[in-house]
């Protein structure tokens, strides 16, 4: 059974968007359409009394202060999207492109974009009848998603271009009737209504962040197996890091719940017998993991609450408010925070990385008789690739989102939220790429010493670590293997 996500005016989420991302569908609850039709009753009231409005009746950007005349408003509805159209590069995934339609969609609901019902509903009808826009992933600023969103306006319209069933790119028109719907034109204000918003840094920043969050668990897992594989070839595997007294003597709440997974994830292994001969204290990359991944976590749900507060705000330029009777211009599309958000989690991966690959380090070297004797199955330079790793997270750490000076003058200071994102996407991957490595190198170490791990999560992960590795796959297909089997282990 299809799933179905409802949105109504509460307030949305995350989850809702990864929802549609994953093939929901979508229904406008009554008190929505209401709440749209409200909204659009201020456009209209605002065209009658002829009072100045940006991207009503007055153009746009260095042309704020020109009029519109009411005979042009059809005409200036499709030159807007048209010259909004600037987007290059590889396509948006079919995933992320309906994330973006379904950010947008929810930012309609909120009230504060003053397009009528049915053009929502066509929204609505590109996530549910399954028509993707072929939408170029490079080309926003972060001041308002304009290039992307343009394409998805331009296939509304019919005048864009949409992947079929099979994949292949053919017009709107071709795409809307295989599915059973029609073109829409855009109404007076509309034309600026549809790319008012940062639906790309929003959408499929829901997508990323969702992954991050998984990843947070990857991650203690991952050490929870490193120390498995230390302590069964000496007196490593010191667990006191990992203590509640520990983490309670700082009380951060990620350090706290990362603590928490290690502890339960090694529970009933033999780490935790009293009579163990341990050493007094690990290196820092194993001792400092919950301080590390606890950044990690808290950093993740940073990201969680701005992109919570975006989707329940009305960010739209002019903003309609219904109570006022009014439309304002503002600067809401300006989404910093969210921004500031996606580089915080870069540079926390980048942390995340780094000590993973000092514990594949202290891996392969423990390896290296092994290695010599021929008794290993993970290829030695594997550690080299993640190596390689860290070096690139430690450039995409950079911040990328000090503003520049765009269009005409006027548009001069942006968030470049879009390009710290697709950098957080990158970071993401290539995080996911080290800690699958480290994982490898303990299961091969445990599977060298004989080391048979007990731990309530440690013991199945290992064993189908063991039986991955034994399928002699080229390391190009061993990692990303890893990778999704770590994520199934969660």
């Amino acid at each position: 059974m299809t799933a179905v996500v409802e949105l109504t005016e509460a307030a949305p989420t995350v989850a809702d968007v990864v929802a549609l991302a994953d093939g929901a569908k979508v229904s406008l609850a009554p008190d929505v359409l209401a709440l749209l039709a409200e909204s659009r009753a201020v456009v209209e009231r605002a065209i009658a009394s002829g009072k100045p409005v940006y991207g009503l009746n007055r153009r746009l950007g260095a042309g704020r202060d020109t009029a519109v005349d009411p005979s042009e408003f059809a005409e200036f509805q499709r030159r807007t999207i048209a010259n909004h159209r600037g987007g290059v590069g590889e396509a948006l995934t079919l995933r992320e492109a309906r994330a973006l339609i379904a950010a947008r969609l929810i930012g309609f609901t909120r009230g504060g974009s003053g397009v009528r019902p049915e053009l929502a509903q066509a929204y609505a009808g590109l996530l549910d009848r399954g028509v993707h826009p072929v939408i170029p992933s490079r080309g926003s600023v972060g001041a308002a998603d304009l290039t992307q969103l343009a394409e998805v306006a331009a296939v509304v319209t019919g005048a864009g271009r949409a992947f079929d069933a099979s994949g292949a790119i053919v017009d709107a028109a071709t795409a809307l009737a295989a599915a059973g719907l029609s073109p829409i034109e855009l109404a007076p204000h509309e034309g600026l209504a549809v790319l008012s918003s940062n639906a790309y840094s929003i959408g499929v920043g829901s997508l990323a962040v969702t992954e991050a969050r998984s990843l947070t668990s990857v991650a203690d897992l991952t050490v929870a197996l490193s120390l498995e594989a230390v302590a069964a070839s000496g007196p490593a595997g010191n667990l006191s890091p990992y203590s509640a007294l520990v983490s309670d003597a700082r009380s951060g709440p990620g350090q706290q719940a990362s603590a928490a997974a290690i502890r339960a994830a090694i529970w009933g292994s033999v780490l935790e017998q009293p009579d163990r001969s341990v050493s007094v204290q690990d290196p820092l990359s194993f001792r400092s993991a919950p301080q590390i991944h606890g950044a990690f976590r808290e950093s993740v749900d940073r990201a969680y609450s701005e992109l919570d507060r975006e989707l329940a705000a009305r960010t739209d330029n002019p903003v309609v408010d219904i109570a006022s009777d009014s439309m304002a211009s503002g600067g809401n599309f300006q989404a910093l925070p969210l921004a500031l958000a996606f580089e915080a989690l870069r540079l926390v991966l980048a942390h995340v990385g780094s000590a993973s690959e000092r514990r594949a380090a202290a891996h392969s070297l423990a390896l290296a008789p092994a290695r010599a004797a021929g008794e290993t199955r993970v290829p030695g330079l594997l550690l080299y690739s993640a190596a390689s790793a860290v070096a690139e997270l430690r450039q995409l750490a950079a911040p990328a989102t000090l503003g520049i000076t765009t269009l005409s003058g006027v548009e001069d200071h942006a968030t470049l939220a879009p390009v710290a994102l697709r950098l957080l996407q990158r970071s993401l991957a290539l995080t996911g790429e080290v800690l699958a490595i480290e994982a490898l190198h303990a299961a091969d170490a445990l599977r060298v010493t004989g080391g048979a791990p007990t731990g309530a999560a440690t013991a199945p992960t290992y064993a189908a670590l063991d039986a991955l590795i034994a399928q002699g796959h080229a390391s190009a297909d061993l990692v990303p293997a890893a990778q999704n089997l770590l994520a199934t282990q969660l």
